[in-house]
């Protein structure tokens, strides 16, 4: 399901099923369908790009509770900066991307359906 990712990039505007602007791409992460779950996998034997991501510090993303944050990975997602400078980062399930055109994601839920960052 990243066939719509493929064609995000990091700045892009981002905006709901209503067309409101929600904000900015902030990081683009493709799904991994044969992830497992983040407990329990002490054991298994790290990738080298896995590897990378815990070297830059990128080992909290997602940072959303069990059971969000495995099938945030599996399905792949982006991260959105929010409109306001307070606002609460947000992610986007790769599912709910509907179509990027020019400069602009256009999603398939509003903004409150969005899972907000812990």
């Amino acid at each position: 399901m990243d066939t719509n990712l493929n064609a995000v990039q990091r700045g892009m505007h981002v905006v709901d099923a209503t067309g409101e602007d929600i904000g900015r791409v902030d990081l683009i992460r493709m799904g991994d369908p044969e992830a497992t779950t983040t407990a329990g996998n002490t054991e298994m034997t790290p990738r080298p790009l896995d590897l990378v991501a815990e070297a830059l510090g990128d080992e909290k993303e997602p940072d959303v509770p069990e059971p969000l944050r495995s099938r945030l990975v599996r399905s792949g997602y982006l991260k959105l900066d929010g409109a306001h400078l307070l606002e609460t980062d947000r992610y986007v399930p790769a599912d709910k991307v509907r179509g990027v055109t020019d400069d602009r994601v256009r999603l398939s839920v509003r903004r409150d359906d969005l899972i907000k960052e812990e």
